[in-house]
């Protein structure tokens, strides 16, 4: 006679010659009859609780409390350094089999991430509207507009000569045909799922344009945000123009209280950024362990891509920024860091982009009406880290490693393509494999290899994200400056120790 675990029954069980009691009776069962069930459900209790991960709950909590205790002593931009070594030793030290150890870690970064995202949509809607009002010029808006795009595409373009020259160099993918040796074992139902992300040349421009205002906005779509600001502010001209700025006068005094208000709360979020980029460092160099088979067949594609991207990312911006922007490069790179910093852990260039624009505006000197159209226009059009880097050396990688030798009119193709998927991509994390799938299509390439390349996606996208920040940044301080609109004040002035208030 068995006590059964779920109920007050007994069981008639049979032992065999050779089981003893002990190894029929459940251990539950047993503490049951020992120390009744109360004993028991706390004992389950205790046993359930992950204490590994409250420990490192634990280390992360003191850690905060010494930066903000830092914060008052040192640079923000250092402060932000401190937080990614300290998150990568943690996420080193606490790598686990899908970070159950970095529970807490993750669930706090991805709430930041979540606030960060909910102010994105109000954020560009208010500061778009009230920085075009500001203008009361319908020309000088024309400008900043063509000048934005102009720029943006610029950097896809130079990132293509980049990434072409990184890939012909190194001969990437030479000898590493054992990564496509299993390409006939994708799957059609996988493939499928891939090719509905394809997306086409007309899809994208009708991604453009704004269908519904009330979902664009839940969608964080960037452009259709941006139109319907842009058609708010221009309207907001006219009448004023032709009736009187009175008959409109109340439009501007609500988008203008909107805006501190929802400023005052960005600035509270910012403040929580040290902490969050601690959290999120450590979920990433964690994950970066668990992919070490795929990095092994895949270290230099890995490396290459960090290579393209950072030549984009700091040396070819360090060029444009002297020459057209007229400011020192090394400044204005510390200046904005701490939005470099966050595009890297997050992987989002939308939820970055309240971080960006608050320091173009406040530490670059970029006036508002640029910093708040161009930049977030940068998380669309643009996008070269994801858009031309990314797929190109994917490309570049498999032709390499699978002995096919391609003209120069077919890379002409891939290159005119990249530039047409830089026109309209959502600045979120994954982006980058649609865009590879797109390309891979466009120039009839096998979509299964980059379904094999997936592995390494994730470990790419912060470095990919953080060039397509910094072109967004940069491309914002040029139009500055070729609009009269660059405060070189703002820009001379130096960090203060104590910024936390500003930040």
């Amino acid at each position: 006679k068995i006590p059964c675990p779920e109920c007050e029954a007994e069981i008639d069980y049979e032992i065999g010659p050779d089981e003893s009691l002990e190894d029929v009776l459940d251990t539950a069962v047993l503490l049951e009859k020992i120390e009744g069930p109360e004993e028991v459900e706390k004992m389950d209790a205790l046993l359930s609780v992950n204490w590994i991960a409250l420990l490192v709950l634990m280390i992360a909590l003191l850690s905060f409390k010494a930066l903000n205790w830092i914060a008052y002593r040192v640079n923000w931009t250092v402060v932000i350094l401190i937080s990614m070594v300290i998150g990568a030793v943690i996420g080193v030290v606490f790598a686990s089999e899908g970070n159950t150890y970095l529970v807490w870690l993750n669930l706090i970064g991805q709430a930041y991430v979540k606030l960060i995202k909910a102010l994105v949509a109000p954020v560009i809607l208010v500061s778009v509207i009230s920085g075009l009002i500001s203008l009361n010029d319908k020309e000088k808006m024309k400008k900043i507009g063509t000048k934005s795009v102009f720029w943006l595409l610029i950097t896809s373009v130079t990132a293509i000569v980049v990434t072409l020259v990184v890939g012909a160099v190194t001969n990437i993918g030479k000898g590493a045909g054992a990564v496509f040796a299993d390409i006939s074992s994708v799957t059609d139902a996988t493939l499928s799922a891939y090719q509905e992300m394809e997306t086409s040349f007309d899809t994208i421009l009708l991604n453009l344009v704004p269908s519904n205002i009330a979902a664009d906005l839940a969608a964080d779509n960037i452009v259709a945000i941006i139109i319907i600001a842009v058609a708010v502010a221009v309207a907001y001209v006219s009448i004023s123009s032709e009736e009187g700025e009175d008959k409109v006068l109340v439009i501007k005094k609500l988008i203008e209280a909107v805006k501190k208000v929802i400023f005052n709360i960005l600035a509270y979020v910012i403040d929580l950024t040290p902490y969050a980029v601690l959290c999120l460092t450590a979920c990433s160099a964690s994950q970066l362990l668990s992919d070490k088979e795929a990095l092994v067949q895949l270290v230099l594609l890995v490396v290459m891509v960090f290579v393209a991207c950072l030549i984009q990312s700091y040396v070819v911006n360090a060029v444009i920024l002297k020459s057209f922007a007229k400011v020192n490069p090394l400044k204005f790179f510390k200046k904005t860091f701490d939005a470099q910093a966050t595009a890297f852990t997050t992987t989002s260039s939308v939820g970055t982009m309240p971080i960006t624009i608050d320091r173009l505006i406040r530490k670059v000197g970029v006036d508002e009406e640029v910093a708040n159209f161009t930049a977030p226009l940068g998380t669309t059009i643009g996008m070269a880290g994801c858009t031309c880097v990314w797929p190109i050396l994917l490309a570049m990688f498999y032709l390499n490693a699978t002995g096919q030798s391609w003209g120069v009119s077919q890379y002409l193709v891939m290159c005119f393509m990249c530039l047409v998927l830089s026109l309209g991509s959502a600045g979120m994390p994954g982006v980058g494999v649609i865009t590879a799938v797109s390309l891979f299509s466009a120039v009839n390439l096998p979509i299964a290899a980059v379904v094999l390349l997936i592995p390494i996606n994730n470990i790419t996208d912060m470095v990919r994200t953080l060039t397509n920040v910094t072109d967004a940044s940069v491309c914002a301080a040029v139009v500055a400056r070729q609009n009269g609109l660059l405060n070189d004040e703002v820009f001379a002035k130096e960090d203060e120790k104590l910024e936390k208030g500003e930040a």
